[in-house]
């Protein structure tokens, strides 16, 4: 047998191509929606029956609306089933000598294929189409294809089928099969720029109609090791639209999109800013957490209280409570931001939230919680369950880092914490993000919001009570009481659908902020009137904001995607809100719109039978063999993080390019038994030849006293202060060092320059600040002596000339800070009135020196 493609170990050491042999993506973007086709082609080179088993990711608020299988030339439909009935269809088609497909959620961002009794020298593709919103970011438009799933840490209290598929996923480095993607695009106004930081792109737009254009990869792909991130810039990204599809059944689906612009007085807040620490953000991750907590830093209020904390196995905090900003706590936490390290082992960040929820509130300010994590974890559910008990109490604003950042932990902590959720890849930078959320946490959002249509009322839009039948039958026994239902022949009866259905409903439209995105959705039955406007109401401490927009010709669509995308937000709502606790009712909803709508969910999957009988497979199928196909290890991921062991366990390191997959997971068994336990681990490329085992994707109970991270020691594995943090915080609040960021580009000089800013918006003059200027400390002196200005009050006017000639185009970043300069500049200067003309001086004085 020839050996080509990918290849896995078995414990014999017989090797066995993996059968995906290419991947292909064609994605249709209308305005703020896409529709998206991914086709994987699967080849058995074996001689004898196999099942390829196949977890991938897919952005979680999008729904899978069809699935299709082709088989020796013949196209196979999936439908959609309850998932209990789709499992029993596939297995009975295995035994009985059928090719069968299934595809079932294991978590709302992570599906797993199932590619069953693919005959020996065989060939099968299958097809998925999926539906998602894009994300509005200021200006931009941001669209993402997610690729590969990182290593996920499973706490020892997650039993559930997904975590087991997770800690069982096999990774590789290499790939020989190519990946193609093509994308069209079609906007509401013209586009202006189409650009993507992950990859290398080729984009065709035409002037002649700039409303629409193509982008594609310009080189060859072979790696689907990061997410493929799009962004793309419209002349109007904020139009408020009311689009209205009609369905081929008759039916009609409504979208209701706008991103809300106001400004409403700043409010007090307390705000804590937890990073995740786990050996997974090693390298580039923590180094980007780094620079976002300075500029965080930098850019707070005068009035707010501040604490920084850090988790993996352990918890640190920077101080016991939040402690009130001045110029002491700036230094102090400045300087801790620069020493934090990803070394404190896997992602427990239940317990971290738990202890943040617990402390009690500071009187007149509100907690504002950011975290900054890959969210890498397989128990998000029960996370989202903890912030959405506590959203009265404290918002949570949530940053996603990396190439494979979990986007139901990172957006469904934003949702349950009635804040906002970002992301940046690895080759992003994270000032402009960290900025907008800071922004948001500032100001109160509009929580009571109300969407009213033409021709329906609120009361459409709420759950009917479902009735039973009683007993008509006048006998003493039971007489105008409810039937009891035989278990034997009870069915699964569909509820009529209503004619108006809003998603999400007035009660869960979350939180709206200034800039963010707000979409609602309604669902119409054939018959039901057709709105030719909605009026969004938000109730504001100014009083009711309000908004009305009309339906367009320009916005008439045909086709499925809106009524899908409305399905899949009705079933979002009904998971988050069902959790972890399995509800009846609530499953019997999701399985019905999920049959209605042909989409998978948590209760409902795509099963596809080939009808043709194949004789070698009926008498072959106990035979089958089960192979995993191996995901891409994600780019960066824990930065060449080395895991130290101590007290018995000897320090494990691996090189990823003469270790295979199934001998990864070999000696992860042979680990299994140790005092760590530990039952699988995951190597990273530390070099090209070089790997090392990340403690992140250690599945376990705690985390063993014997652990050294990195040579950091703890008092034990229980959530405290570590030894050693609150000896740190006190010995620099006195003492703090200047931290000079490295590095030239635009947002690198931000960074010098926001580290010689003071608590209160002043500037002191320092060296890196001269070098931005290509001067000395003594040149600037000198030249604020001339025109009477004091140094520091100089020294801020430079720095505020300086952020609006040489870094305009960085404006949304340093808004915040030149806001407290400006302030400070203008009380210092009061009893002259001269900001004025000492700006224009400044404002010269850098031109000059920039040779403009």
């Amino acid at each position: 047998m020839t050996c080509c493609g990918l290849i896995i170990e078995r414990a014999d050491r017989e090797p066995i191509p993996v059968p995906l042999t290419g991947v292909s993506v064609q994605a249709r973007i209308i305005d703020l929606v896409a529709e998206v086709t991914i086709q994987q082609r699967y080849v058995n080179k074996e001689n004898q029956p196999i099942e390829a088993v196949y977890l991938f990711p897919l952005d979680e608020g999008a729904g899978i609306c069809k699935f299709t299988a082709e088989v020796d030339g013949r196209v196979i439909e999936g439908v959609v089933k309850e998932t209990k009935e789709a499992q029993e269809d596939y297995d009975e088609a295995i035994q009985s000598g059928h090719s069968a497909f299934l595809v079932e959620e294991k978590l709302p961002d992570v599906f797993k294929a199932k590619v069953g009794n693919l005959a020996a020298g065989s060939g099968a593709k299958i097809s998925l189409t999926y539906v998602t919103e894009l994300k509005v970011e200021g200006k931009e438009i941001r669209f993402y294809l997610p690729t590969t799933i990182a290593p996920r840490y499973v706490p020892s209290s997650d039993k559930s089928s997904a975590a087991a598929d997770l800690a069982s996923v096999q990774y590789t480095e290499q790939s020989n099969y190519q990946v193609e993607f093509n994308a069209s695009v079609r906007m509401a106004s013209a586009i202006k720029e189409i650009r993507c930081p992950t990859h290398k792109i080729a984009v065709d737009l035409d002037a002649a109609t700039p409303l629409n254009g193509t982008f594609r990869l310009d080189n060859v792909v072979t790696s689907m090791d990061r997410d493929l991130v799009f962004y793309i810039q419209v002349a109007e990204p904020n139009q408020p639209r009311l689009i209205h599809e009609k369905s081929p059944t008759g039916t009609t689906a409504m979208m209701l999109s706008l991103v809300p612009t106001f400004k409403l007085a700043d409010q007090k807040t307390e705000l804590i800013f937890l990073v995740d620490r786990s050996g997974s953000m090693g390298g580039v991750g923590i180094g980007q957490a780094k620079q976002a907590l300075k500029l965080f830093l930098h850019s707070l209020p005068l009035d707010c209280y501040v604490n920084i904390a850090g988790f993996g196995f352990t918890y640190e905090e920077l101080f016991p409570e939040s402690r009130k900003y001045d110029e002491v706590i700036l230094n102090t936490a400045k300087a801790y931001a620069e020493k934090i390290d990803a070394n404190l082992g896997g992602t427990e960040i239940l317990q971290p939230l738990e202890i943040i929820f617990k402390k009690p509130p500071i009187d007149g300010y509100l907690r504002q919680v950011f975290v900054l994590t890959d969210g890498e974890v397989s128990n998000a559910n029960e996370v989202l369950s903890l912030v959405r008990r506590h959203n009265g109490q404290a918002r949570v604003f949530a940053l996603g880092l990396g190439s494979s950042a979990s986007h139901h932990l990172v957006e469904g902590m934003a949702r349950a914490g009635n804040g906002t959720a970002l992301f940046a890849s690895l080759e992003e930078r994270l000032e402009k993000k960290v900025m907008q959320q800071l922004q948001d946490a500032l100001q109160p959002s509009l929580t009571d919001i109300k969407v009213k249509w033409e021709g329906h009322d609120e009361t459409e839009q709420s759950h009917a009570v479902a009735s039973r039948p009683v007993q008509t039958e006048k006998t003493l026994m039971g007489y105008g009481k409810p039937l009891e239902a035989d278990p034997a022949t009870t069915v699964c009866v569909e509820t009529p659908e209503k004619k108006f259905r809003q998603a999400p409903c007035n009660s869960m439209i979350p939180a709206v902020f200034d800039g963010r995105h707000l979409i609602v959705y309604a669902l119409l039955a054939e018959d039901a009137q057709l709105p030719k406007w909605a009026e969004v109401v938000a109730v504001s401490p100014d009083g009711p904001l309000t908004l009305k927009i009309n339906v367009t010709a320009s916005n008439l669509e045909q086709g499925q995607i809106i009524h899908s995308l409305a399905a899949r937000k009705l079933i979002q709502i009904l998971q988050d809100r069902e959790g972890n606790n399995e509800d009846t009712n609530t499953k019997k909803e999701i399985v019905q719109l999920g049959c209605r709508y042909g989409l998978a969910s948590k209760y409902t999957s795509y099963v596809a039978v080939d009808p043709k009988v194949q004789k070698e497979l009926k008498e072959s199928w106990m035979m089958m063999k089960s192979r995993d196909v191996p995901l891409h290890m994600a780019h960066g991921w824990g930065g060449g993080f080395r895991l130290v062991a101590q007290g018995g366990c000897a320090p494990v390191a691996m090189a990823c390019s003469s270790a295979p997959p199934m001998m990864r997971s070999a000696m992860a068994h042979s680990l299994n038994s140790q005092p760590p336990m530990m039952k699988r681990s995951m190597a990273r490329r530390a070099s090209p030849s070089q790997a090392a085992i990340q403690c992140d994707s250690i599945v376990g109970k705690q985390m063993p006293q014997s652990f050294d991270m990195q040579g950091d020691a703890f008092d034990s594995v229980s959530f405290g202060m570590p030894r050693g943090a609150a000896n740190f915080a006190a010995s620099i609040e006195n003492h703090p060092e200047e931290i000079v960021p490295e590095g030239n580009t635009n947002d690198d000089k931000l960074i010098k320059l926001v580290s010689s800013q003071n608590f209160d918006g002043s500037f002191k003059l320092e060296k890196t600040f001269a070098s931005l200027l290509d001067t000395t400390v003594e040149d600037i002196k000198q030249a604020g002596l001339e025109h009477s200005y004091s140094e520091q009050v100089w020294a801020t006017a430079v720095a505020l000339a300086y952020l609006s000639i040489a870094l305009i185009d960085l404006q949304d970043t340093w808004m915040l800070v030149a806001k407290k300069a400006e302030s400070w500049l203008r009380s210092s200067l009061q009893p002259t009135g001269d900001d004025v003309t000492c700006t224009k001086a400044a404002q010269d004085f850098v031109k000059s020196k920039l040779n403009l």
